[in-house]
């Protein structure tokens, strides 16, 4: 009984510590008792049902919020959904203690090899268009900057290695308490601590200061669906609000305006006066998002205005697996379980104010670190997100959602804006601090003032090699330990 025990609290403490309530410390030694019991097992049943007993309840306690998704009619779909992708997520796990499993009872692994495991598999789970990052363990350490510095070198997968070898190392004080043991424990913990702490004293901010507008108009999705030329008036109004600074660029919310504004490559300037008066007579330039129909093809989009004309569109590129796209295979079989059918957009076009650069992605696209570092690496000075929430009327979505964007922050050293319908809206600087914020569910403008940055980090430059280390590593203790059981073999016989 102690196992079952044991096995639901790691998960429950895990689970915690994923959620926006300041409870990640809680990751550090929450997989602690989970690998105490895994150690146990002698059987791939045993290992099995254990990780399926702490997969579940870990995943349930973290997406809980799916059965709130209002875009859906039927409670009891939610409910089934929310069950759904957490049995699917279970996968990754029975993935990662199986092999380890294997590789501990036919090369003699220990569980010393579980972060290099962990982390070759959320970088791999992290690829292709059903991959995420979103439920990555890393995110538990979003309220600890300093801890959080290092993936400036590492990116994610960094924080994952550390989290996951703090609980290896204290289960091994645990199995035999001595001097050493208490020592790697005590250095391991402190390291990004101290190199955190090194390189946010050595990041200097310099660049231009570009003032910025965020508009939060807190429109529900009923309300929007009723009336969108209502939404727009909404924007309007707030964006010509009195401000303390007239600003250099203005940000709407994801899916502002309807696909119908766009007509014949660029503006319809016939659809709505009221749009056609704020665009000529506004000094800043505006990013709005929009969906988008050009002839046959529908995208989620960002369009970049300046005065009444489009001067630039980037069009989502990672879209929501089933919901905003369904892969053709289902629609082969007359299954299209997808609420929208997105096009999938493939140029990485840059927005810019004055000689200034800076990127414009779409809601979920703020959780995949590639993307942005892409576009970065091709002269992004600042990063804009723009997020529709409202489909999820509470937390703990809304913050969680918002909090990942701090890590790109990080990563990539460059001032990220956050523009959300019913929020979270903020503004975050080049070590992750959130300068500015609009709470969720609330109508608001958020005025700030940005630092642009044309430096380019480690991990901008070379992207996501610790993990590929990782893979590396995994490789060469399989192939050292196939051959010194084979010399083994060969001794014996």
């Amino acid at each position: 009984m102690y196992k079952y025990i044991l096995t639901i609290i790691s998960a429950i403490l895990m689970g915690l510590s994923q959620q926006p309530w300041s409870l990640g410390f809680l990751a550090w030694f929450s997989l602690f008792p989970f690998f105490l019991i895994i150690e146990e097992q002698t059987t791939y049943k045993g290992i099995f049902k254990y990780s399926f007993i702490w997969s579940f309840v870990y995943h349930l306690i973290f997406f809980f919020w799916i059965s709130d998704n209002i875009g859906l009619d039927s409670q009891i779909l939610r409910y089934l959904i929310m069950i759904l992708v957490v049995l699917v997520l279970t996968i990754n796990i029975f993935t990662i203690y199986g092999i380890y499993f294997y590789l501990k009872r036919k090369l003699n692994f220990n569980i010393i090899s579980l972060p290099f495991i962990i982390v070759s598999i959320e970088y791999v789970r992290s690829l292709g268009f059903y991959g995420s990052a979103w439920n990555s363990l890393a995110y538990t350490q979003t309220d600890f900057l300093i801890i959080s510095q290092i993936i400036e070198y590492t990116g994610i997968f960094g924080l994952t290695f550390w989290i996951v070898l703090l609980n290896v190392l204290i289960l091994n004080l645990y199995s035999k308490i001595n001097f050493k043991n208490m020592f790697i424990l005590v250095i391991v913990f402190l390291f990004p601590w101290i190199s955190g702490s090194i390189l946010k004293t050595n990041y200097k901010i310099n660049g231009d200061k570009i003032k910025i507008k965020l508009i939060q108009p807190n429109v529900a999705l009923e309300e929007k669906r009723r009336s969108l030329r209502g939404s727009l008036n909404k924007l309007i109004n707030l964006s010509k609000k009195p401000s303390n600074h007239i600003a250099d660029l203005i940000i709407w919310p994801e899916s502002s305006i309807s696909g119908n504004f766009y007509k014949q490559d660029n503006y319809n300037k016939n659809l709505s006066p009221k749009m056609n008066d704020f665009l000529k007579n506004s000094r800043s330039i505006l990013v709005a998002g929009a969906d988008l129909r050009v002839n046959n093809s529908r995208y989620n989009s960002a369009l970049l205005f300046k005065s009444d004309s489009i001067i630039s569109i980037f069009n989502k590129q990672k879209l929501v697996p089933n919901v905003e796209r369904t892969p053709d295979i289902f629609n082969m079989i007359g299954l299209n379980i997808g609420l929208t059918n997105f096009d999938i957009g493939t140029d990485m076009n840059m927005f810019w104010i004055n000689e200034t650069k800076f990127a414009t992605m779409i809601c979920i696209e703020s959780v995949f670190p590639d993307l942005t570092r892409k576009f970065v690496n091709q002269g992004a000075e600042f990063i804009t997100y723009i997020v529709n929430d409202g489909w999820y009327p509470r937390n703990p979505q809304l913050d969680q959602h918002a909090d990942r964007c701090i890590f790109r922050a990080i990563e990539n050293r460059r001032y990220v804006a956050r523009c959300a319908n019913t929020g979270v809206t903020m503004v975050v600087d080049s070590y992750g601090n959130i300068t500015e914020k609009i709470e969720f569910n609330k109508e608001g403008v958020l005025e700030a003032e940005i630092i642009s940055s044309d430096k380019k980090t480690f991990y901008t430059k070379y992207g996501d090699v610790f993990s590929i280390f990782n893979i590396i590593i995994i490789v060469i203790m399989i192939i050292k330990s196939s051959i010194s059981r084979r010399k083994e073999k060969n001794e014996n016989f």
